[in-house]
């Protein structure tokens, strides 16, 4: 038998198991509600980040669907644990266009999750809906020139994407995003 210690191997084929840690994302989680700072989850705050996978080209701030799953789905049992995701989208929604284009995307999958009761719980879509139609409209000029992501990600005319999004929305689930 080899002992992985004494032989300094590591399973991982990353070297010392210090370098590998697993998160306690309840942990983190509490630990954000706590701190005021559950959108820092979403906005992939490094403490709270879920690595993106590298094999996808548009690298994202965070995992937005592991995000979802090991955050919040896998929590459903913190009080006000909907609430508190809700909040969090409404808050972004209105902090920055960047913030305002992570709400939308995580949004867009939370959606996409209830949609195939993968989601342990569903929020208020029109509240949220009607937060992120908002924050469009207070910064369409930035969405439709650039922005770019603390990670140094640089996203150009994000409106299209947004449309697009609108257009889904309107003809699936019967609201929109975007104000006339």
């Amino acid at each position: 038998m080899v002992n992985f210690a004494e032989n300094e191997l590591s399973l991982f084929g990353i070297g010392d198991m210090k370098d590998y840690q697993m998160k306690n994302y309840r942990k983190l989680l509490l630990e954000a509600i706590q701190a005021g700072d559950v959108a820092g989850i979403l906005r992939g705050k490094k403490r709270y980040c879920i690595e993106p996978p590298t094999s996808v080209p548009d690298v994202f701030p965070t995992d937005i669907c592991q995000v979802l799953t090991e955050y919040f789905y896998k929590q459903n049992d913190i009080d006000k644990i909907q609430d508190l995701l809700e909040g969090s989208l409404i808050e972004l929604s209105q902090r920055s266009a960047v913030d305002l284009y992570i709400s939308v995307l995580f949004f867009d999958a939370i959606l996409f999750m209830q949609e195939k009761n993968i989601a342990s719980f569903t929020i208020h879509t029109s509240t949220v809906a009607q937060a992120i139609a908002k924050g469009i409209k207070d910064y369409q000029e930035e969405l439709n020139d650039s922005i770019t992501f603390p990670n140094g990600l640089v996203k150009i005319k994000l409106m299209n994407q947004l449309e697009r999004f609108n257009q889904k929305y309107q003809k699936n689930e019967r609201f929109s995003i975007i104000e006339k």
